[in-house]
């Protein structure tokens, strides 16, 4: 029996065209998977009446096209059929995104202060932060902006006192036990290590975020000289973004 079966989430109508599901205060692997699989349940359950399923680290919202009539009642079915699931309903579809990173100087000013606090060697910080996979618990706080989980403890770096008031697009950060990427120029408060070339949000493609709750993410460190190549040639051909993308790993 999968042993997060007996999750059972608490169910709230926010009004009237939209439901959430909390599943508990806490965060883990255990509850970001069992999320996962929730919203495989209720996309199988997709009807006329379902417009969008939305997960985020703790709870799972779904917004209908128009005014539910009783929300009670879907509740109960999609709870019921959470909780007589099969594994046939669930499949793995699970996304690797490889996602290019200059860590140069140019782009890194945060590292020392990292390296200071942790008493790793510059080598030593971007090694690790390329050497861990992460999982992408939830997309917020800016358009496009993934929250990355199992940040390695030993990169765990208090966030900055004084945010600064602009952070570069693509810029990579850390802060506590987080990794993240700015999807677009904006305040932050995360210690700065890298940027990369690929725009995680952009009009211009068929599809506009690159990245999605659920998705796998691993950094891959390139020069400065690579980076702007790859900047050049994504600006000409957006679309060359699927380049990163792996379906099924």
């Amino acid at each position: 029996m999968n042993p997060n079966k007996q999750i059972i989430p608490r169910a709230m109508v926010m009004n009237e065209q939209t439901i959430r599901f909390d599943f508990g205060p806490e965060t883990s692997r255990e509850i970001y998977h069992t999320i996962q699989q929730f919203c495989q349940v209720v996309e199988s359950d997709r009807n006329h009446l379902l417009e969008e399923v939305v997960p985020s680290n703790k709870t799972v919202t779904v917004f209908y096209r128009k005014e539910l009539v009783n929300p009670s009642v879907i509740i109960e079915q999609l709870l019921k059929k959470w909780v007589n699931r099969t594994d046939s309903i669930l499949s793995v579809n699970t996304r690797t995104i490889e996602i290019p990173v200059c860590y140069d100087t140019l782009f890194s000013e945060d590292i020392p202060r990292i390296c200071n606090h942790t008493g790793l060697t510059r080598e030593e910080v971007i090694a690790i932060h390329t050497g861990t996979s992460y999982k992408v618990y939830m997309i917020g706080f800016l358009p496009g902006f993934p929250y990355l989980g199992e940040l390695p403890e030993v990169l765990h770096v208090p966030r900055l006192k004084k945010p600064r008031l602009s952070v570069p697009k693509g810029t990579v950060g850390i802060g506590g036990t987080q990794t993240g990427i700015y999807p677009i120029e904006s305040p932050g408060g995360w210690n700065i290590i890298g940027r990369t070339p690929v725009d995680l949000y952009c009009l211009k493609r068929v599809e506009p975020f690159l990245i999605r709750a659920g998705d796998q993410l691993k950094f891959r460190s390139i020069s400065l000289e690579t980076f702007n190549e790859m900047k050049e040639e994504l600006a000409r051909e957006p679309e060359m973004i699927m380049q990163f993308v792996k379906e099924g790993l």
